[in-house]
């Protein structure tokens, strides 16, 4: 009967994994689709140089989103999924946090952006309303994956329809930015209906000091991370604008996106599997060990595979666009291979919430984009836009290869073979 139990169990896990995918895939795709079929409209009618300036006011965004969520997510997602008797207490308290430190950043990005890119202010609001994002992680953690998916494939459809009448109508990008604004707000909200979850309730929520403290004391560091962490996913962007201008940085972007949307899929996994590996760790701390090494391994393979498609869909979309610039071309080659350590690090992310290694986090990180910055000014010298995909795989051989080897901790089994 045990045999049995365990059995379907195991069915059910099954099913509801690819019920999931289905509906992550499916998100995705409709997600890699838009931003790649709206980039390359951008730039065929608007050229490089406007593209550019384009992909530089979406980078410099989300780089002030990302550190706004503090380093937020994974901790909201690991601290449900052990506590699930206290979640409303805990979103409660990560949402007033939220609100309060997502209100200072919006306020010096309105500034930055007024002296630095006007154009940077069409998408004020994107980074006003993404304290709603906390919705998504409470949904993660409680399971429900399906949910936000579907939030995200209406807002997504929407905005393409939009996109494309701002473009073709209107003849202007810069509407497309409003656009992009508009689209991640509405998945925010719809992702809010389907949490089930009270606004105003959780707003005026009491709290226990000792949870606000320890809560608190975990963001201290992971604020730091998430800053470096957005830092380091945008740096190329930063340095190849800053040393080689609009029109060389709307040449590179339109391939690199594609070739770092592969990270996609590994994402939707680890989506999945971060709440179970939580469960699991709360279970039994041997069993959470071998799960690591299974991951570990299937990472890895997951890697390689999306690397060679990647290097594929960069072929064809070269052949297509005709550049006949050799340099993007050995830039986006070497590029394609940064989704084998990205894919590891995805699944390290999810350990160190759960095991609350937020100072090694923080030690990662920071070694990462120091390597990175060190790497790209030197290389970007000597070899031009090629030295920067060169850095980014050498800054991230280290950080996710090495660097768990140096400081020992349950990261180290993501790399047993």
């Amino acid at each position: 009967m045990e045999f049995n139990s365990q059995i379907l169990d195991n069915l059910k896990n099954k099913s509801q994994l690819f019920k999931e995918l289905k509906w992550q895939i499916i998100e995705k795709s409709l997600r890699s689709f838009t931003t790649i079929f709206i980039s390359l409209i951008i730039a065929n009618i608007f050229g490089s140089e406007d593209f550019g300036k384009y992909s530089y006011a979406i980078a410099l965004t989300n780089i002030f989103i990302g550190f706004s969520t503090l380093g937020m997510p994974n901790l909201i997602v690991a601290q449900i999924s052990k506590y699930r008797i206290n979640s409303k207490q805990i979103i409660s308290c990560f949402l007033k946090i939220r609100i309060l430190t997502n209100t200072l950043i919006s306020l010096v990005f309105l500034i930055y952006m007024f002296l630095n890119l006007k154009i940077g202010l069409l998408l004020a609001f994107c980074v006003g309303a993404s304290f709603l994002d906390i919705f998504e992680n409470y949904n993660q953690a409680n399971l429900k994956l399906i949910y936000n998916a579907k939030s995200k494939i209406i807002s997504y459809s929407l905005g393409l329809f939009l996109k494309l009448v701002s473009i073709f109508y209107f003849n202007s990008y810069k509407l497309v930015l409003i656009i992009y604004a508009f689209e991640i707000i509405v998945s925010y909200l719809i992702i809010y209906k389907y949490s089930a979850l009270n606004f105003k309730e959780l707003l005026f929520y009491k709290l226990e000091k000792k949870l606000l403290k320890n809560i608190i004391r975990k963001l201290i560091p992971l604020s730091s991370t998430s800053l470096f962490v957005i830092l380091t996913s945008k740096l190329d962007v930063l340095v190849i604008q800053n040393k080689f201008g609009y029109s060389i940085l709307g040449q590179y972007n339109i391939f690199s996106q594609v070739i770092l949307l592969w990270s996609i899929i590994p994402l939707m996994f680890t989506n999945y599997h971060m709440p179970r590996l939580a469960k699991c760790y709360s279970l039994s701390v041997a069993d959470y060990k071998s799960q690591i090494i299974k991951y570990g391994k299937i990472y890895f393979v997951i890697g390689l595979i999306i690397s060679f498609i990647s290097i594929f869909v960069f072929n064809m979309q070269y052949q297509i666009l005709n550049y006949n610039n050799k340099e993007i071309y050995i830039a986006g080659t070497i590029l394609c291979f940064v989704n084998i350590p990205m894919t590891i690090s995805l699944l390290q992310a999810s350990i160190i919430a759960i095991n609350n290694l937020h100072f090694y986090g923080f030690i990662k990180t920071i070694s990462n984009f120091v390597l990175m910055l060190f790497f790209s000014l030197i290389l970007a010298d000597y070899l031009g836009i090629i030295g920067l995909p060169i850095a980014i795989n050498l800054s991230f051989i280290f950080s996710e290869y090495i660097l768990p080897k140096i400081i020992r901790n349950n990261i180290r089994y993501t790399l047993k073979m």
